[in-house]
């Protein structure tokens, strides 16, 4: 009895230190339902069951803030405005997943529709996004520090996690040390355990290390190690990469090699963003990788393809993916995505498919051995 009590709490500090979520309690999972190893305990039963069906939905990047930021604010500063049109479509999914490519602080001062790099957003953004029915949102990206007209930098970023929080949204890819940021989160949805790993490759001054806030830095080198700690704790593996070169559907070899190294170490999902167009997608083994999705809350009017992107379904039965399925996104009036139709849906998803089309077939890459889980 001892011994299994043991285990039970050693099970429940390292999903805790892990940011599990799931359906009834948004930051513990019950010690009774962990086995020692981290993942929930099988079910004795002789009698088979069908595995369930989860879906997850992926967004492009989401930057509040500049002349977004000014439409919201002139029509009443009401954050949900961005996401109304699509409120049934993200609203739908088990687990809704976006990219932040900003903050989102009351410290940050809008600088109002101006040319400006400064893509500050303010803390009542955090509202929108819960309105939305976001679960998860990738916080590693090269305007994670950004406070518009303010001077506030960690303060902002680390505000952005608290406010989301608050939300009921927990953010992945930033901390207040490298450890912090590299740390998976994981939420559970019809018994399964999602883990989601986020990284940035753009903005080096912002990445974090073992005594600095920022953000996880993307390491083909490291990676391996942070999807095998996850592993412990979770079924499905999830990473998303904020990577390579903007304004072209092709991906860098850079951001290949990268895909390459979490496929190798054991990723279900690579799913990326920073582009600002759609890019290719390709599957490496039994990994599914998509580049980037485009933007989805921007105010990049300057040209089409800047003003459309994809939102990106992805269709598990038990830890298997089944299914995937991207919806082409147009943004209207520098705030808000619609659902793209006709021609322009087309051409949206003919950019992701040439683009794909032009990929080289990846070789099968050799799996990383499982790390063996140890008990007293």
């Amino acid at each position: 009895m001892f011994m299994r009590l043991a285990l039970l709490a050693a099970a429940t500090a390292l999903l805790a230190a892990c940011g599990i979520a799931s359906d009834t309690d948004p930051t513990q999972t019950p010690a009774s339902d962990i086995a020692a190893g981290g993942l929930p305990a099988e079910t004795a039963t002789s009698v088979p069951t069908v595995e369930p069906t989860t879906t997850l939905l992926f967004t492009g990047d989401i930057i509040p803030a500049r002349c977004t930021d000014a439409a919201v604010t002139s029509l009443g500063g009401d954050w949900t405005l961005p996401f109304q049109a699509m409120h049934d479509t993200l609203t739908a999914a088990d687990i809704t997943i976006g990219a932040l490519d900003s903050t989102i602080s009351d410290a940050v001062v809008p600088t109002g529709c101006i040319e400006t790099f400064s893509l500050g957003g303010v803390a009542a953004v955090a509202g929108g996004l819960k309105y939305a029915g976001y679960d998860v949102i990738a916080h590693a990206a090269n305007h994670i520090k950004d406070c518009g007209a303010a001077a506030c930098g960690d303060q902002a970023m680390l505000d952005t996690a608290t406010n989301l929080s608050a939300a009921g949204i927990q953010s992945v890819g930033s901390g207040a040390d490298l450890a912090e940021a590299r740390r998976p989160v994981v939420i559970e949805r019809n018994g399964v355990y999602f883990a989601f790993l986020a990284y940035d490759d753009i903005a080096a001054y912002y990445h974090a290390t073992e005594a600095a806030a920022g953000s996880a830095p993307m390491d083909p080198a490291t990676v391996g190690e942070d999807i095998a700690n996850a592993r412990k704790v979770a079924n499905v593996v999830v990473v998303m990469p904020h990577w390579g070169s903007e304004y072209t559907a092709d991906p860098s070899e850079r951001q290949s090699e990268f895909a390459r190294a979490a496929a190798a170490a054991g990723a279900d999902l690579v799913i990326g963003n920073h582009p600002h167009w759609v890019q290719a997608h390709e599957q490496i083994g039994s990994t599914f990788v998509a580049y980037a999705l485009g933007n989805f809350v921007f105010d990049q009017d300057w040209s089409l393809e800047t003003q459309q992107g994809a939102i990106l379904q992805i269709t598990f039965s038990g830890t298997r993916v089944t299914g995937t399925k991207y919806t082409p996104i147009h943004i209207y009036d520098e705030y808000q995505p619609r659902v793209a139709e006709g021609d322009e849906a087309v051409q949206i998803l003919d950019r992701i498919e040439t683009a794909s089309a032009a990929i080289a077939p990846t070789p099968i890459p050799q799996p990383t051995p499982p790390v063996p889980v140890t008990t007293p």
